[in-house]
């Protein structure tokens, strides 16, 4: 016994040296910390596209704000309907305004109302609006419009998420609305009936709001139609009444008859 003693001294010394030099090595990470590392470097690579995004964002404000002549402006590339745009009034004093190109190709601006974007470029929009707001609104406009982000391209896309072009379904809106057409619609919207004649601009004034008609192709049965009375969801707020619309219905508003 007293010779393994000095043995088992001499183990001891020699373990606890070597656990005071690894924790005495600066290099030495404990493996939750690595990992807690690692996840702070990911979401620290998550976030950068965003931040990025915004930066893009605020810069293209910066820049409108900046702008005072609308020979500046961009004559060459046509908006297109969920693109992003920064608009301004410049003797408006206003800060510049992000507005989205809609599926029905409008934007809602200030003063004027619903105004056709898509299919102009962003000297033409301004153009368009400087006439419209001098009408009525201003002895002179000058208009500022810039491209602030274009439509998302796809998932996991430059603009981090969306839908793919082709991937996209329409709805088409015939009868008594303000703007009858073919509107596109996104996988991933969620859209209702009376939401879907806002979109047309609503009814027009001889609409028979209270039997609208929506024309579904359902497997196995053909075309199915289904009748709603949105005058109740719109006016007296029957929620309850309202149905949701599916990729490649056709919503059909006829004219109410008048008897004179």
């Amino acid at each position: 016994m007293k010779c393994l003693l000095p043995h088992a001294a001499t183990a001891a010394v020699l373990l606890a040296g070597q656990m005071i030099a690894v924790a005495q090595d600066p290099g030495f990470l404990p493996a939750q910390q690595q990992s807690s590392s690692r996840q702070r470097q990911q979401q620290m690579q998550a976030a950068a596209p965003q931040q990025t995004a915004s930066q893009e964002r605020d810069d293209v404000a910066a820049s409108a704000a900046r702008i005072t002549s609308m020979s500046q402006l961009d004559n060459s590339r046509q908006l297109r309907v969920k693109d992003q745009i920064v608009f301004r009034i410049v003797e408006d004093k206003a800060e510049p305004k992000s507005l989205m190109i809609q599926d029905s190709g409008d934007i809602f601006a200030p003063y004027i109302g619903l105004v056709k974007a898509a299919g102009r470029t962003p000297r033409e929009l301004a153009m368009h609006m400087k006439t419209e707001l001098e009408k009525q609104y201003f002895q002179q406009a000058t208009v500022i419009v810039a491209l602030e982000r274009e439509r998302p391209v796809g998932p996991g896309g430059s603009q981090g998420g969306g839908y793919v072009v082709e991937d996209m379904g329409y709805i088409t809106i015939y009868g008594q609305v303000i703007r009858q057409g073919k509107y596109e619609f996104a996988p991933e919207d969620q859209l209702t009936a009376s939401q879907a004649i806002l979109r047309a601009g609503g009814f027009a004034p001889f609409a028979k709001d209270k039997a609208v008609k929506i024309i579904r192709k359902v497997p196995g049965k053909g075309n199915v139609t289904i009748v709603v009375n949105l005058r109740d969801v719109m006016t007296k707020g029957r929620l309850e009444k309202d149905i949701t619309i599916l990729p490649n219905d056709t919503i059909i508003v006829e004219e109410k008859l008048i008897n004179f």
